[in-house]
């Protein structure tokens, strides 16, 4: 039987931040900065810098959450495996088992 996982977006509040928060956020704004430089110059790749900032500010960004809500319903397989990865990277055991 899988676990429903609650799809409706969550916002954090600045006051609930971590240290870890800020950095993540610092990074994504360095690369979100890279990417668009990476747009203009040649020597950048400016996509996978603007990809790497995506997934560092998604959990602080309601509109990445609704499109990845309907993209896991668009695609389940897909995110059966990213959650996989994520479990493993994470070093914890995927919800299901």
């Amino acid at each position: 039987m899988t676990n429903e996982i609650d799809k409706t977006p969550k916002r954090i509040r600045w006051a609930d931040m971590t240290w870890r928060d800020y950095v993540r956020i610092g990074f994504g704004v360095f690369f979100f900065l890279l990417g668009l430089a990476g747009l203009v110059l040649p020597i950048l790749q400016g996509i996978l810098f603007l990809i790497v900032s995506a997934i560092l500010l998604a959990p602080y960004s309601l509109w990445v959450q609704k499109q990845l809500a309907r993209l896991e319903e668009k695609f389940p397989w897909l995110s059966e495996k990213a959650r996989g990865v994520a479990a493993r990277w994470s070093g914890k055991k995927p919800a299901d088992e």
